[in-house]
Parts: structure tokens; sequence; C-alpha cells
């Protein structure tokens, strides 16, 4: 089943972000650029979805549903890690995006 992890509680299918090494072979030219991001290495290290800023509203949608599709331990994990990174939550992060996007 690769990177989806099915959550039988609510019926969805969670999609871990890549590993470092999935990253260095599918994204070769931003590899370094991306685990040189405190954000993007702790996905990697972790398997867990952290809410922050996408360059699309497609891919911001994308994570905040996949964030929703963690397990509740996982999603307490992002939480502390959005606070001492952002100085707040997953959701109001994900509200704050929004509202820039135009969305909220």
């Amino acid at each position: 089943m690769g990177n989806l992890v099915y959550h039988a509680k609510n019926n969805a299918m969670y999609q871990r972000p890549h590993t470092i090494k999935e990253i260095k072979k599918n994204y070769p030219d931003k590899a370094e650029e991306l685990l040189n991001d405190r954000v993007h290495l702790w996905r990697a290290e972790t398997g867990i979805e952290l809410i922050h800023k996408e360059p699309i509203i497609q891919e911001q949608e994308r994570i905040w549903k996949n964030w929703n599709e963690m397990s509740d331990e996982m999603k307490r994990k992002s939480d502390a890690k959005s606070v001492e990174l952002f100085g707040k939550d997953n959701t109001s992060h994900n509200e704050e995006i929004m509202r820039k996007w135009g969305k909220v």
C-alpha cells in the first residue's frame, strides 16, 4: 500500500509525506532546498502532515484534507510542532492561510 494509511473510523486514507529518500528521488532539482526547510524535513522524518503555506491553493486544500485524515495522536504531534514553529495549532494556521487565499 506504500505511503497510504487506512483509518477505519472515518473510512479515509492518510497519505504520509514523502520520506527523505523519496524527496531525493522524486525531486532531484529541489531536494536540497526542501530538506533544508524545517517543515519539509520534519514531515519527511516523521511521516506526519504539518500545515504550511503551499504555492497553489489545490495543494493547500490537499494537505488540509490529508491532515484531517490523520490519527488523533498524529494530530497532537503535528499541533505541537506547529505551535513550536508557527506559534499556533494547525487549524488556526490553516484558517490564516486560507484567509490569505481569500477562501475564508
